[in-house]
C-alpha cells in the first residue's frame, strides 16, 4: 500500500512516498476505506509545518487529508451505523484531528463518527473536497450561531472554500447575506446561481 507520509515538521521536502507491505486492519469502531480522491486543505500544510504542534501534536510518521472512497471493511461495532462493505462514502481521516490514518494513501482508516454516505450528485473528486469546509461551515452556522430563515449575516471570504458553503448553506436557511471577496473574485460572487448575495470588495491579498 502506497501513502504520503510526513516525518518531521518542515516544507514540502519533507513529504515522502511510502510502501507498506500489508494493508491496515480496521479495529473497534473504525472503518477501512479504498480512498478514490483525497482533499488537501490549507490546515493540511499548516500542520505539516507545525503550527497545531502545541495543541495537537504529530506522531511521526503521520499522513493527513480529506478523503473520498469506497468502503472495504467495517470493524467491530460499525455495522449499526447504516454503513456496508461497497458503499460510496466521504469524510475526515486525518490523524490530527479525525483519529484516522490519513487520506493520502490508497487505503484510509476512519472512525465510524468521521464518514458518511457520498452524495450521489457528486463524484469522488468534488466529494474528497467537501469533509472540512463543510463540516467548518455547518458548525459555525448551525451550531454555533444558530443561522435561521430571515436573519442576516456577513460572510467573509466568499469565495473561499468555507466561505462558499457557508454562503450556500445560509441561503438553503433563508438567510440575508452579505459577503468580502476580492476584485478577482467578484464574478464568482455577484453572478454565480448559487450566490445571491451583496458583494463587498475586499483588497487581494494573495492567500
Amino acid at each position: 500500500m502506497k501513502s504520503i507520509q510526513i516525518n518531521r515538521y518542515g516544507g514540502s521536502d519533507v513529504i515522502e512516498v511510502e510502501n507498506s507491505a500489508s494493508a491496515p486492519n480496521p479495529s473497534s469502531g473504525k472503518i477501512l476505506v479504498n480512498v478514490k480522491a483525497a482533499g488537501v486543505n490549507p490546515a493540511d500544510w499548516k500542520i505539516r509545518e507545525g503550527y497545531f504542534q502545541q495543541m495537537a501534536p504529530l506522531q511521526f510518521p503521520s499522513t493527513l487529508g480529506d478523503f473520498s472512497g469506497v468502503i472495504k471493511q467495517l470493524g467491530e461495532g460499525v455495522s449499526s451505523s447504516g454503513l456496508k462493505q461497497g458503499d460510496e462514502v466521504y469524510g475526515q481521516a486525518s490523524a490530527v484531528f479525525s483519529g484516522g490514518s490519513g487520506a493520502f494513501a490508497e487505503l484510509a482508516l476512519v472512525e465510524k463518527d468521521r464518514i458518511a454516505h457520498k452524495p450521489k450528485t457528486l463524484n469522488h473528486i468534488e466529494a474528497a473536497g467537501l469533509p472540512t469546509v463543510g463540516v467548518s461551515a455547518w458548525q459555525g452556522l448551525i451550531e454555533n450561531i444558530g443561522l435561521s430563515k430571515d436573519k442576516k449575516i456577513l460572510i467573509h471570504g466568499g469565495a473561499g472554500g468555507i466561505g462558499s458553503i457557508a454562503i450556500q448553506l445560509a441561503k438553503h436557511l433563508g438567510a440575508y447575506i452579505a459577503t468580502t471577496a476580492s476584485t478577482i473574485d467578484k464574478q464568482l460572487v455577484s453572478y454565480n446561481p448559487d450566490y445571491f448575495v451583496t458583494y463587498i470588495e475586499t483588497k487581494y491579498l494573495g492567500y
